[in-house]
């Protein structure tokens, strides 16, 4: 139910005048109509005001690390006709300024070494007036100066580090490690951040389906403050089909003392793994280490489990059967 003060004066209006003198509407539409004549006319004239602009800050010197304030709104002392004023205030609430650092400055403070710089926003104008039109032209600006201020850079090589998510096709395999070219990028930035500064990482990338090898060029995931040289890297990830292979390798026994002759039953073992096709042929007996200690014969323990000392790093879901035997110890 409608209770609000405007329907209570809006149902008064009608009652006491309305009804009786409709000459009164006939006014107020003259009123509007008058209202909106001036309102048109007022903002065909031209004016100087002030107005307020925000602004973004881009493309900074990538051999220095701002360390200062900007401000994020500038006043702006404007000439135009009142309907491009009031156009471009309400376009400011969606597009902010933008401040292209070192075009404007024409590259000085990546050139000059120094640390701390200056400049007049009179020498702005020309360019921030580009941004809006030619029905505006920019008086001033204030603040008056813009101040950049920069900490002190160095720089170190850092290894990179892929980040990678691989789906492979069935009886497929990842045969090798996964790596970049190069494997070291140049990192420039505050050295309070590179001295903590272990690696660097890929944009996170995901494959589906996988049945060949990959080689593609990954970007260099950025990191505020931090400049890279490349910022991408060639990445390469192995692929293969694999197959079940087998190899019998004998096993060693450790630390046995020079007066004791140990006997191992069986003295052999089956090591079975998964390779890939392409690697099948490499793989021997002798690249396989495994071994039980003499110091589980000493505790009394009957069956020496076995412990797989090395195997070649591309190989997958080894296994070694039986992992246990047993031993003899001769007089």
């Amino acid at each position: 139910m409608k209770t609000n003060w405007v329907y209570k004066l809006v149902k008064y209006l009608k009652k006491v005048y309305f009804r009786n003198d409709k000459r009164v509407a006939a006014y107020l539409v003259c009123v509007t109509i008058a209202t909106g004549f001036w309102f048109l006319n007022a903002l065909s004239k031209t004016y100087t005001v002030e107005i307020i602009a925000p602004v973004e800050y881009y493309n900074f010197p990538n051999n220095k690390t701002f360390t200062g304030n900007l401000p994020e709104k500038v006043e702006l002392t404007v000439r135009a006709h009142g309907f491009t004023i009031l156009r471009h205030e309400f376009s400011f609430l969606l597009s902010p300024l933008s401040f292209n650092v070192n075009e404007m400055t024409n590259n000085r403070m990546m050139e000059n070494k120094k640390t701390s710089f200056a400049f007049p926003t009179r020498q702005f104008l020309t360019e921030l007036s580009y941004q809006l039109s030619n029905d505006i032209e920019i008086l001033n600006m204030n603040p008056d100066t813009l101040f950049f201020s920069f900490g002190k850079m160095t720089q170190k090589h850092v290894r990179v580090k892929p980040v990678v998510n691989v789906n492979l096709k069935k009886q497929f395999l990842i045969s090798g490690e996964i790596t970049t070219e190069p494997k070291t990028i140049l990192v420039n930035g505050p050295k309070a951040t590179l001295d903590t500064l272990q690696f660097v990482y890929t944009k996170a990338l995901v494959f589906h389906a996988v049945d060949l090898p990959i080689r593609i060029k990954a970007q260099i995931s950025p990191v505020k403050d931090l400049f890279f040289d490349p910022q991408s890297v060639e990445l390469a990830i192995p692929v293969d089909e694999y197959t079940e292979a087998q190899q019998s390798v004998p096993v060693m026994l450790t630390n046995e003392p020079g007066n004791v002759k140990i006997k191992l039953f069986p003295a052999k073992v089956k090591v079975s793994f998964l390779v890939g096709l392409s690697r099948f042929t490499e793989i021997h007996p002798e690249d396989f280490k495994l071994a039980v200690s003499y110091s589980d014969i000493e505790e009394g323990i009957q069956r020496l489990r076995i412990k797989m000392v090395t195997a070649p790093a591309f190989l997958y879901d080894v296994k070694i059967t039986p992992d246990e035997i047993e031993y003899l110890i001769e007089n």
